[in-house]
């Protein structure tokens, strides 16, 4: 039986998200050639945590959670606060690093993209300086969770350069990405019913699904464009040497 068969699954059975998954169990090669499958309880990927119950809460200490990073804007943040803001629970940071998505982060009242792959390219592009941040926030011991509203565009940004800094293959990146249409159709179908209210006209439904194909050329761009992971978060993110070898040790397991 493929080692795969037998990982845990990724996805957290919370009642107050759909969507947070662990980034653990997806097999790797270094550049080294060092095979292995990457560390479950490192880092999770997740969707707004408003709704988390005390027992959801209490679920992720025991999972061993000691920082959360929320990457949605101010808007969406005042709309819908964060459970671990404002020190709510003692031993769990709360780091605020706002990212634009031009769809959630504005309310849906900015310029609609016309595709996420653009969304994505921009992210890339023009919030190196946030990338930076995260990439520096993910840099601690135990266990941390990285999220947005839907868990889908700009945390499936961040989990592509993750999962590529550990030398996970693209195919599984896309399918980590894809992952989130299956829990979160419901979301993003109310989603797309309101952005069309909101502006009047029908939006692109390509907007509200997660497509493969999205994840596919955001992966080419990065490639063409930056020639990896490490390579866009070294030079054009301005990260840290060293705070990029802990962030890839720890996914890899290399480190507590």
């Amino acid at each position: 039986m493929d080692k795969r068969d037998a990982v845990q699954p990724r996805r957290l059975m919370l009642k107050g998200a759909r969507n947070v998954r662990d980034l653990g169990g997806y097999p790797f090669e270094a550049s080294d050639g060092t095979h292995g499958f990457t560390a479950y309880g490192s880092y999770l990927r997740g969707d707004s945590l408003r709704r988390l119950t005390a027992a959801d809460i209490a679920y992720l200490r025991e999972l061993g959670l000691v920082r959360v990073i929320d990457v949605r804007s101010a808007f969406e943040v005042r709309y819908s606060p964060d459970p671990f803001s404002h020190g709510h629970h003692d031993g769990i940071d709360y780091i605020h690093i706002p990212m634009l998505d031009q769809l959630n982060s504005s309310g849906m009242r900015s310029q609609v993209p016309a595709c996420m792959f653009d969304t994505y390219r921009k992210l890339l592009d023009e919030d190196a300086g946030e990338m930076r941040a995260v990439f520096e926030a993910l840099d601690t011991s135990g266990c941390v969770l990285f999220h947005c509203r839907a868990g889908k565009d700009r945390t499936g940004v961040i989990a592509m350069l993750l999962l590529g800094l550990a030398g996970v293959a693209d195919a599984d990146i896309v399918a980590d990405y894809a992952a989130t249409g299956e829990y979160m159709t419901t979301s993003m179908w109310i989603q797309r019913s309101l952005a069309t209210a909101l502006l009047r006209k029908k939006v692109p439904r390509s907007l509200f699904i997660a497509d493969p194909r999205e994840m596919e050329r955001a992966c080419a761009y990065l490639r063409k464009t930056y020639g990896s992971a490490y390579q866009y978060l070294r030079a054009r993110a301005g990260v840290d040497e060293q705070v990029i070898e802990r962030v890839t040790a720890r996914l890899r397991g290399a480190l507590a």
